[in-house]
């Protein structure tokens, strides 16, 4: 065989090669914008069972209400840092699928050999991982078992089943609709509250103070109760993350919630107040300075009664 012919044998297949990927990853790219990186593949894992993520048996009102919340499609509205989320069509209920790359070890860490220099960085990323999902379930299920008074939740599932017989349509960013076998997802269903700062917003410009006030009280509530309940709350954003629920402040980002002693104290309520409600004074003050200055009437007044 020539050298010329060895050559071609060689370029062909590197060049058809670098071809497809020069195609691969912009049409890769492409898809994940018009999709929002939704895919059923995205929300789908093979873990084994693990007891500790059970949940307690739903009464028959939840029953009832889960058959009519799941009764309706599901329409993709966004996603946040661990959930893709779609909204049901009467408004009233979100469901949320788990982005499960965060929880997934990386197929390289079991198949590509790697210099034994980096067995220490593959280890440490694969215990990050379970870290997480540690973190991140024993905050759901606590949202739900011990929570859900202030959390809107209806119904949490973190393992694979076969008992629930349950399905949801869903439709994605492309208008496709996937009919889902929820014994095989992990989601959390829960009842969609409205966000607080543009409901505060309206209210001002209604002038209605007496509802105003009335929100600006829950919030406060919202956080004594977590604190005395025992938990730590690292991601409390009042923006983004605590909703309205039938006129009722609740926490709608519930994957944050960290078992904590220590916040039942008296100085830590006490910090945790100042340090959550700092931001959302300063965005009153922008709004109604007399509505900031009941903040701090509402925290002083928690603060005496603890």
């Amino acid at each position: 065989m020539t050298n010329k012919t060895t050559w071609k044998s060689f370029a062909y297949p590197v060049a058809t090669a670098l071809a497809l990927a020069a195609l691969y990853f912009p049409l890769s790219n492409f898809c994940e914008k018009r999709t929002d990186t939704f895919t059923i593949g995205a929300i789908s894992s093979n873990r084994p069972f693990d007891p500790a993520w059970q949940t307690h048996p739903l009464s028959s009102d939840e029953k009832s209400e889960m058959d009519l919340a799941l009764s309706q499609k599901y329409r993709y509205f966004g996603k946040g840092g661990q959930c893709y989320a779609f909204f049901s069509e009467d408004g009233k209920y979100v469901i949320k699928f788990f982005k499960q790359k965060c929880y997934k070890i990386p197929l390289w860490h079991h198949f590509i050999p790697i210099p034994f220099v980096f067995d220490r960085y593959k280890e440490k990323k694969r215990l990050k991982r379970l870290d997480k999902i540690q973190r991140d379930f024993f905050s759901y299920k606590v949202a739900f078992e011990d929570l859900q008074d202030i959390t809107g939740l209806l119904y949490v599932h973190l393992n694979q089943t076969q008992d629930l017989k349950r399905s949801v349509a869903i439709i994605d960013l492309l208008n496709i609709e996937h009919r889902l076998d929820l014994d095989k997802f992990d989601f959390i269903l829960q009842r969609r509250a409205d966000m607080i700062y543009p409901t505060l917003a309206r209210l001002i410009e209604e002038k209605d103070d007496d509802h105003s006030k009335q929100i600006i009280d829950q919030v406060v509530e919202l956080i004594v109760y977590r604190c005395k309940k025992g938990y730590e709350d690292w991601d409390p954003n009042v923006r983004t993350n605590c909703g309205l629920l039938n006129d009722r402040v609740i926490k709608i980002d519930v994957g944050r919630f960290i078992a904590n002693e220590n916040m039942k104290s008296k100085e830590m309520c006490r910090s945790e107040l100042v340090r959550i409600t700092t931001p959302f004074k300063e965005w009153l003050k922008n709004k109604d300075p007399d509505l900031a200055a009941y903040c701090d009437e509402a925290v002083a007044k928690a603060n005496a009664t603890l």
